[in-house]
């Protein structure tokens, strides 16, 4: 008899459940794929990817590849590609305005060459978008481009043990016997600086990239009032590639004077990346067609230091170099500031302008999809409300009845037991 009344409970819930359910649309995802025409190629040798489409349509685009510039040479691609380093950025978008999507076609097409690879991973990242604006597939994928075997032997010699090429003259790693060196150590940056007041040599351990390559390491004893300078030279165990480290030692009894350090370092209505601060030495930033001379504020940390920049004016097309120096009060330790500022071209203008508009199509989009989701949901809280409203005589009466039923079912499994327990008594 328990088992009953739960059973009826339980049909009770669920068919008062019932009555507010809303149905759910499962929507079938569509198709963006990578077809590659080779990926196993010579040094010297093109190749070409291309993006596809299938069951879906497309008003607009963004598409991102990220590759080693230094390794591959990006050759040609559709017309509305934007490269800058290492990374290359396509944006379309249907003037029509949704009227003549792309569909079931080859969407866009890449081509790159070889200059000296082993193993390279090129990736891809996209977004597609329909004529109202939303995203109606997220892409991502990549490609690995392998130099076949005949490559790889007549090029370049690969370290049994390490992997590493035998024309690497770069270190791993690079560190002293004290804390203070700036910046952190990166393989790309060649020069580092370092304060004392009192030391007059610290230990060096210079680990290259390859084991096998000669390191020597010069100027770190008998430091000197002023400036000391250690060297750290990596050769290439095939002796066809050196690379030059600098320590910057300055040994001073007073440190305050000896600060080179910059307080603020920031342009005119152009972002520079990373995000300043006074140990990073390193910075990027992209500008438009029509920028020409850098306004650039640079404040040392202290107010009698000197500050120098180079560079800023007469920007060309492409990559600039501003260089600004530091000389600290006591006159002879010195900091590099360096930003590479990229100006683009008109044609690059017109597409990172093109890249703006869709992202502000995109974000209108966004916020159009946003309200219309909110009219949607009060749409259908109202929705419910009416229903419970038009069919509310119908649920309190089966209500009632259930609870009626519940009520006798209860009473009865009383009545039995205690007809059973008089029993017992008799």
């Amino acid at each position: 008899m328990k088992k009953i009344v739960i059973f009826l409970i339980i049909l009770f819930m669920l068919t008062n459940i019932s009555i507010i359910t809303l149905a759910v649309e499962n929507e079938n995802l569509d198709s963006v794929y990578l077809q590659a025409t080779n990926t196993e190629i010579e040094n010297g040798e093109e190749f070409s990817f291309t993006i596809n489409l299938a069951n879906i349509d497309v008003a607009a685009f963004d598409i991102q590849i990220y590759f080693n510039n230094e390794l591959l040479e990006y050759i040609a691609g559709p017309e509305n590609t934007n490269v800058s380093g290492s990374k290359i950025i396509t944006v379309w978008y249907d003037e029509t305005g949704g009227e003549h999507p792309k569909q079931n076609c080859e969407l866009v097409k890449y081509t790159f060459k070889a200059k000296e690879i082993e193993s390279e991973y090129i990736a891809i990242q996209g977004e597609f978008y329909n004529a109202e604006g939303v995203q109606v597939q997220s892409f991502t994928d990549g490609i690995e481009i392998i130099a076949n075997e005949e490559t790889q032997t007549e090029t370049i010699e690969i370290s049994e043990e390490s992997g590493v090429a035998s024309n690497n003259s770069k270190l791993k790693n690079l560190r002293l016997n004290h804390e203070g060196m700036t910046p952190i150590f990166s393989s790309d940056i060649t020069e580092y600086y370092f304060l004392t007041e009192n030391l007059s040599q610290l230990e060096v351990t210079a680990i290259p990239q390859n084991p096998d390559s000669e390191v020597n390491v010069t100027g770190n004893t008998n430091f000197k009032e002023g400036i000391n300078t250690i060297l750290i030279e990596a050769v290439s165990p095939d002796k066809t590639s050196r690379t030059e480290y600098k320590i910057l030692i300055t040994k001073t009894k007073d440190l305050q004077k000896a600060n080179a350090n910059l307080e603020t370092l920031a342009i005119e209505n152009v972002i520079i990346e990373p995000e300043f601060a006074n140990d990073i030495y390193q910075y990027h930033t992209i500008v438009s067609n029509t920028t020409e001379n850098l306004n650039i504020l640079a404040i040392p940390e202290r107010q009698n230091a000197k500050v120098e920049v180079v560079g800023g004016e007469n920007l060309q097309y492409g990559d600039n170099a501003v260089n600004i120096q530091v000389m600290a009060e006591n006159g002879y330790t010195i900091k590099q500031y360096r930003v590479n500022v990229y100006r683009r071209n008109e044609e690059e203008q017109k597409i990172a302008d093109e890249e703006q508009q869709v992202n502000i199509q995109k974000l209108n989009a966004i916020l159009e999809e946003q309200e219309e989701g909110e009219k949607e949901q009060n749409v259908s809280n109202n929705s419910i409300i009416e229903n419970i409203k038009e069919n509310l005589w119908f649920v309190i009466i089966y209500s009632i009845f259930s609870i009626v039923i519940i009520v006798v079912i209860i009473y009865r499994i009383k009545k039995e037991k205690m007809d059973k327990n008089k029993k017992n008594v008799r």
